[in-house]
């Protein structure tokens, strides 16, 4: 078994030295199909001719910069001419201003003074266009609200409308600012100057009866703060002569009922008396009646009071002397009859008292608890009145602030209204008052909105523009490198139409929204500036965001600096047409050309000496 596992072990010995000797003679091969390779090339190379090329180039002195470049495509905007003037509510204000008569649009004239405006400029003249229909009306021959063909033929137009009579600009055409694009019909400019003055007026009518309704308010506000401080200075003594007034009613009403009672008491023994008093006296208590048996006897007692002395001093035709007795006794029966009638009166005068008292007491009693209630209620009435009147007057001030604070607001209304419409007139003459409209920028046109006959709108622009100060590119700049840049920043733009020439722009907007999938990156606008008339739409650019730059220094090519250890030299080219080898210290570089600090002066010439194959 030993004998044959060597014989074994030495088969597969050779075995793997016969592989190592195939091996060595594959790598000799390879080595020695290289050599001849190699010399043959060279051979083939030493066959080829070459020749030296040599280029000038400038000492020039300006800027160096270093950045991040990245590539975009030119791109150029668009300004748009719009119409400004919006008269379209004019029309259908003014008919139904015209169908009324002229208190019902004075009428709306005062309405429109007396609320606030919600809008400005040109919207704030719907309205008062509106209130100046009727006016309008009747300064045109024709009424407001007439409409007339377009010279189309395929829309009405009203008094309201500017109509085109001619289109001065076609799609292409270059135009400069004030050229005139559009000519408007000599009749509609006139109806819609019309209706701007008309408003204007209606304004004015606005502003006069905000004035006058504003001076009313404030004399009733004066009136009534001089009303509540003459109110409050007299209300104390008002209160007082309230009080005083419901005690006295109560004490008249208390000294009524008090008289009433006082009566029933006393009245019926005094009338007792009385009557047993006539009894004596021989009267009657039951019967009583009115004579003037009193009157004659007073009379009858004068004219006999000489006969009752006897003495006979009466008259000498009458006998005074032989009556005296019978005339005394006559006298004194009269006497006693009109002490009974007297007391009959008064019998009669008590009687009648007992039965007032006695049927009024229930009415008095009632009155004296009426008065008694008025009083306390009056008192609490009275009070509310006084502390209302004091409030009024400690007040006063304040409530005439609050009368007079924004009594000129629609007076400021109805000013600012007058103010918007002789702009709006004034803006009209300018904008359209020619009867012209006129470019408002120069540029080459790319669309017209209108034909002959048309009538402006809002809602169509009148022209479009190409816009050369809107020359952009946008670029897109890895995330690595956006941190390095802010809107604002200038950059260099470089164009393949214009090789060697460098223009100049600011970054103008960046994106944070980053594009593309596999590389984050972020879209920059960048803003051309200076000189774009030579630029046109779809050039190529190269914008470099300068991260470093050296201001006005001397520099040239890269290419024409050769280097030597540590030393650089250049080939200079004499004016005699001679070279020399000349050192010069460079500086910094932006990878095409290398700033020159020392060796070489401005404007000299340098040598790039390249080798090329024949």
């Amino acid at each position: 078994m030993a004998d044959k596992e060597k014989k074994q072990a030495a088969v597969k010995s050779k075995s793997h030295k016969k592989k190592i000797k195939k091996a060595i003679i594959s790598i000799i091969i390879v080595v020695c199909i290289t050599v001849i390779v190699f010399f043959n090339v060279n051979n083939k190379k030493d066959d080829t001719k070459t020749a030296t090329v040599t280029k000038e180039n400038t000492a020039k002195k300006g800027n160096l910069t270093v950045g991040i470049t990245e590539s975009g495509t030119m791109e150029i905007g668009s300004i748009t001419q719009s119409y400004e003037l919006d008269t379209s509510s004019v029309g259908s204000s003014s008919s139904s201003s015209s169908s009324s008569s002229g208190s019902s649009s004075l009428s709306s004239s005062s309405s429109g003074s007396s609320n606030k405006s919600d809008t400005q400029g040109m919207q704030n003249m719907g309205g008062a266009m509106g209130m100046a229909g009727g006016q309008s009306g009747s300064d045109s021959s024709s009424s407001t609200t007439k409409t007339t063909s377009s010279s189309s033929g395929n829309e009405s137009v009203s008094d309201s409308d500017l109509v085109i009579k001619k289109v001065c600009i076609t799609s292409g055409q270059n135009v400069k600012k004030g050229d005139t694009i559009l000519k408007l019909t000599t009749k509609s400019v006139s109806n819609v100057r019309k209706l701007y003055k008309a408003a204007v007026s209606s304004a004015k009518l606005s502003l006069k009866e905000a004035k006058v309704d504003r001076d009313s308010d404030k004399l009733t506000a004066e009136y009534e703060y001089k009303e509540r401080i003459a109110a409050g200075k007299s209300a104390k003594t008002t209160y007082k002569a309230t009080l005083q007034s419901l005690d006295s009613a109560v004490v008249t009403a208390q000294n009524n009922y008090n008289t009433a009672v006082s009566g029933i008491k006393t009245l019926p023994l005094k009338i007792k008396n009385l009557k047993k008093k006539i009894k004596k006296a021989g009267g009657s208590t039951t019967v009583y009646k009115s004579t003037s048996t009193n009157q004659n006897t007073g009379s009858n007692a004068g004219n006999n009071t000489g006969n009752m002395n006897g003495t006979g001093m009466g008259d000498d035709k009458n006998g005074g002397t032989s009556g005296t007795g019978t005339t005394a006794g006559s006298t004194g029966s009269q006497s006693s009859s009109n002490t009974v009638t007297i007391m009959q009166q008064q019998l009669a005068s008590y009687q009648q008292q007992l039965s007032e008292y006695k049927s009024n007491l229930k009415n008095l009693k009632s009155q004296l608890k009426s008065a008694k209630k008025a009083r306390k209620t009056g008192k609490v009435s009275a009070k509310k009145t006084y502390d209302a009147a004091m409030l009024q007057y400690s007040n006063a001030k304040t409530l005439y602030n609050v009368a007079m604070d924004g009594i000129d607001d629609d007076v400021k209304d109805a000013q600012e209204t007058l103010k918007d419409a002789q702009k709006a007139l004034k803006t009209f003459e300018k904008y359209a008052g020619t009867g012209v409209i006129k470019a408002e920028c120069s540029g080459t046109v790319t669309s017209v909105g209108y034909e002959d006959g048309e009538t402006l709108s809002t809602d169509t622009d009148i022209a479009t523009y190409m816009n050369s100060d809107a020359v952009t590119t946008s670029v897109s700049v890895a995330q690595d490198d956006i941190s390095e840049i802010e809107v604002g920043d200038t950059v260099n733009i470089s164009l393949s139409a214009y090789e060697g020439k460098t223009f100049h722009g600011k970054v103008t907007s960046i994106s944070t929204t980053s594009s593309g999938t596999s590389t984050v990156s972020y879209p920059v606008v960048v803003t051309m500036t200076g000189d774009v008339s030579s630029i046109y739409a779809g050039m190529s650019a190269d914008v470099t965001f300068v991260t470093k730059e050296v201001k006005d220094v001397l520099y040239i090519s890269n290419k024409a600096v050769e280097t030597e250890g540590t030393k650089s030299y250049v080939t200079r080219k004499n004016s005699d047409a001679s070279t020399t080898k000349t050192q010069v210290k460079t500086g910094f570089s932006d990878g095409h050309n290398v700033q020159i600090e020392s060796g070489l002066s401005e404007g000299d010439t340098v040598l790039i000496e390249s080798r090329v194959s024949e």
